[in-house]
């Protein structure tokens, strides 16, 4: 009787002290059985954005400016801010557009004064956007 009460005693200490030394062990310790996702499944958080116009007659410059509507922010890319930006020709590719909805407007000037704008609403992904201006209405 005194073997078994031994035994009894022993089993319990020894379940006890694997319980207890899994609980003290640390993070370090342990080993993650998360998987990595596949190569094929990350997906980009930017796209390119292409902006082009038609071309306002009599127009010197254009300037574009691109908002983000969730954020209300001016988009900004490698320190370029997108608000007034001046352009001479009919078109602009900005590449690594966080995706998102923007609002991209674009003015056609004469001599600093503005005689033709349009804006329109853009919705960029991993895909990137597209937006075809028409600048003729001032």
């Amino acid at each position: 009787m005194l073997k078994r009460f031994a035994f009894s005693v022993l089993s319990a200490a020894m379940v006890l002290s694997l319980g207890t030394g899994a609980a003290f062990a640390s993070q370090g310790d342990r080993v993650s059985t998360a998987k990595a996702p596949l190569a094929g499944s990350i997906q980009p958080q930017s796209g390119n954005l292409y902006v082009s116009w038609g071309i306002k007659s009599g127009a010197n410059y254009y300037e574009l400016s691109i908002r983000n509507t969730v954020t209300n922010q001016i988009l900004k890319i490698d320190n370029i801010s997108y608000e007034n930006f001046k352009l001479t020709g009919d078109s602009r590719s900005i590449p690594g557009v966080p995706s998102g909805t923007y609002r991209v407007w674009v003015g056609a000037f004469k001599s600093g004064n503005l005689i033709g704008q349009d804006t329109q609403y853009v919705n960029v992904n991993y895909n990137g956007g597209n937006v075809w201006l028409n600048p003729q209405n001032p």
